[in-house]
């Protein structure tokens, strides 16, 4: 008997919506509820890929899982956050003082149309437990303002009261009056209320640090205690000064200890730091170690998987050159059918497994049948027995754990949080905006030179008559290119004579463009001058920037180089394991093709043995059909001669019978039938028969010529009377041979 399991749930999906004392304590924890609502496992569905229907790869899936795009929650429910709800009991009780807040709410009567409606979805600012944002709510709510006025929704009470019905009863319920934990008299401060911060865990139990702060707490309140008000002494100045200073070095012997308080919790922060450093290395060792172990470890299986895949290799070929050897036996030995179905342990009788051939049929015969798998009730019945998990399965998907249990990150999350500041600090550094404020004020574009041609190469001389010749060529060369320059300094001369005396003409007038040249000149160098400080400035600031853009970016070619010595090595792994898979692919190609071949070779067998059963059933069949003929024949024959006999000698009593009645009339006709029926018929078949043979004659008449006058004119030996014999003979026999068999396919004419 099937037992139903129950499970107990904390809450159900959608309790922040329905649920009317389901409450949230911030609209943070109220969007993470509606999260998780909305992705739920139970809304995927598989959307199935009917070109991918049949594979098996895991690159091509032949579904996707995808969100379902109903929605159980109707449009009509409100789905935002209840702000009202954060007031707490501060704001029910502000609302009952001020006879806002009714309590007594007529649900079925005439108010019952009141409590149909959802909350509101609030999406404004909302108070908070705050005495002054209450404040200002009720002042609205006084005043029949909105409470939010700026989002224009309808006014709805904050608290609305309902009816509950409970499994308790009157008398089980708490009715004992509320009373403080304690009472203090009108003028008394026990010293015990300081200590009612404290806790369990939280300084209780009570240690030596904190009898040390309850001593000092003692004493600071005798201190204040012995000192004298301030009311009584404000017009002493003296003992107000004594007073400060009193509390003052109070307040510094406070804040020592603080500080010894401080250096302890840093010296035990920084043990507990250097404890975790420690624990983090000898982490770090040994996942080093355990990787280490683990690419040892597979090494030696891909070397073991090598060895076998040797090994296998080895004695498939070994099993070929025996197959072959054996092939070349059963060659030379021809094969006895007689002797193999005579001896009852050859392969005729008993075929071997790994041929091909498996012995065991009518193995269906001992098939378990079952009303439960075969019929649909019992199909219900079964489906019936199965638990409400089984049918409906849940899918739990373990959470991502992005932090260790020591509380570090994870070595993979820590470097996309890496990349993800190197990508937004490479946004920031290479950004126009950065590009366009440092680009130099004083930019100008340098004009190159032409390129000057290529300087000819001669071969230089040897020998000292040489050397002098090439000496005297090149002072030459000097003068002549000396005296170009000074004839085209004269020609340019000449040219601008005139130009020359109306300067010098002119020159002695512009003193006062001179002093202007010249202070545009001291203008121009003193630019110059803040130029080059503004370059040197430039420059100073290039290069700090440049230090630190060299230590930034050796730190991220150094985080870039060890990237791309982790992705070459999984690059490499990755190229190992698709070797693995092609290695793999290609052997169960090659177990595939084995297969294949031994399922043919079994199919010829199959059909071999078929033909040669087939064979003997039919020499069997013919035996026995040609026996059973010649006995058909004989016995058929023998009751054909005793039924003839019969009939020839009832015939002849009927013929003497008539010949003694019969008429001469009677005779006549009989005449005229048998020459009508037998005489003229047989008469038009000869005369058909003669017309067809005189008009194939022609026709074979040519043919002999074409077929026999060539092998007659290359027999020069034979006389030719001979040929013509024996022509005539061969065109008889074939006339002959052409009437049979016109007279076997016009039997009836």
């Amino acid at each position: 008997m099937s037992q139903t399991q129950i499970n107990v749930v904390q809450e159900r999906l959608h309790d922040y919506l329905y649920d009317p004392i389901y409450t949230l304590s911030s609209e943070r924890d109220h969007e993470r509820v509606a999260k998780r609502a909305r992705n739920r496992l139970g809304r995927l569905e598989k959307i199935f890929n009917f070109h991918n229907l049949f594979s098996e790869i895991p690159v091509y899936r032949p579904f996707e899982w995808k969100f379902s795009g109903r929605d159980p929650v109707p449009p009509s429910v409100a789905r935002g956050f209840r702000p009202s709800d954060l007031c707490g009991e501060l704001l029910k009780r502000k609302l009952k003082a001020a006879g806002v807040y009714h309590f007594e709410e007529d649900v079925a009567g005439f108010q019952r149309s009141k409590f149909f409606d959802h909350y509101i979805t609030n999406v404004g600012r909302y108070a908070v437990d705050d005495p002054v944002q209450l404040d200002l709510t009720l002042d609205r709510m006084a005043t029949g303002n909105l409470l939010l006025d700026r989002c224009g929704i309808p006014y709805v009470p904050t608290y609305t009261s309902k009816y509950v019905q409970t499994d308790y009863r009157d008398s089980e319920a708490q009715t004992d009056p509320y009373s403080p934990p304690y009472v203090v008299n009108v003028g008394e401060t026990p010293e015990v209320l300081t200590l009612a911060t404290l806790g369990y865990k939280k300084g209780l139990p009570a240690g030596i640090h904190d009898v040390d702060m309850i001593e000092r707490a003692r004493e600071r309140h005798q201190i204040e205690a012995s000192l004298e008000p301030y009311s009584q002494i404000a017009s002493s100045p003296r003992k107000v000064e004594k007073r400060r200073k009193i509390l003052r070095e109070m307040e510094l012997r406070e804040w020592y200890y603080r500080e010894k308080e401080v250096e302890a919790l840093q010296e035990v922060r920084m043990k507990v730091l250097v404890q975790l450093l420690r624990k983090r290395e000898i982490n770090q060792e040994e996942i080093a170690t355990r990787r280490l172990e683990r690419m040892w470890t597979e090494q030696q299986a891909v070397n073991e998987s090598r060895k076998k895949a040797i090994q296998k290799r080895y004695i498939t070929a070994l099993r070929k050159l025996v197959r072959r050897r054996l092939e070349t036996q059963q060659q030379k030995n021809k094969r006895d059918v007689i002797k193999e179905y005579a001896t009852p342990s050859s392969q005729a009788f008993a075929p071997l497994t790994r041929l091909g051939v498996f012995p065991d049929r009518g193995s269906q015969a001992f098939a378990v049948k079952n009303d439960y798998l075969t019929t649909y009730n019992g199909l219900l019945q079964l489906e019936a027995t199965f638990s409400s998990s089984v049918l409906q399965p849940k899918i739990h998907i373990p959470p991502v754990k992005v932090f260790t249990k020591e509380g570090f990150l994870r070595r993979e999350f820590r470097h996309l949080e890496e990349l993800a500041s190197l990508q937004k600090y490479l946004e920031g550094a290479f950004s126009t905006s950065s590009v366009q404020s440092r680009k130099p004020r004083f930019l100008e574009k340098i004009e190159r030179p032409p390129p000057r041609p290529v300087t000819p190469t001669i071969i230089s001389p040897t020998g000292d008559l040489a050397l002098e010749r090439e000496a005297a060529a090149v002072t030459l060369q000097k003068l002549l290119r000396g005296r170009a320059i000074q004839t085209q300094m004269f020609e340019g001369k000449e040219k601008r004579r005139e130009l020359i005396a109306e300067l010098r003409s002119t020159h002695a007038l512009l003193e006062d463009d001179q002093a202007q040249r010249l202070r545009e000149k001291l203008a121009i160098l003193e630019r110059q001058q803040k130029h080059q400080e503004l370059v040197i400035e430039d420059a100073q600031i290039d290069d700090v920037l440049s230090n630190l853009e060299c230590g930034s970016l050796a730190e991220m070619l150094d985080f870039l180089s060890k990237e791309l010595d982790r992705l070459t090595e999984e690059r490499r792994i990755h190229a190992m394991i698709l070797l693995a898979e092609r290695f793999r692919r290609m052997r169960e190609a090659e177990e595939s093709g084995t297969r294949q071949r031994e399922e043919r070779r079994r199919r010829e067998q199959d059909e071999i043995f078929k033909q040669m059963v087939k064979v003997h059933q039919e020499t069997v069949n013919g035996y026995l059909a040609n026996v059973a003929g010649l006995a058909l024949d004989s016995t058929a024959g023998k009751i054909a001669e005793a039924q003839v006999e019969e009939f020839a000698k009832n015939l002849d009593v009927v013929a003497h019978s008539l010949e003694g009645t019969r008429t001469e009339l009677q005779s006549d006709s009989v005449a005229a039938d048998m020459v009508y029926n037998f005489l003229i018929p047989e008469v038009n078949r000869q005369a058909h028969q003669a017309m067809l043979n005189e008009r194939q004659r022609k026709f074979l008449a040519a043919a002999h010529r074409e077929i026999w006058t060539p092998a007659h004119e290359a027999a020069d030996t034979e006389p030719v009377l001979g040929q013509l014999e024996s022509s005539k003979i061969h065109t008889a026999v074939m006339t002959g041979t052409a009437e049979d068999q016109e007279n076997s396919q016009n039997p009836m004419s």
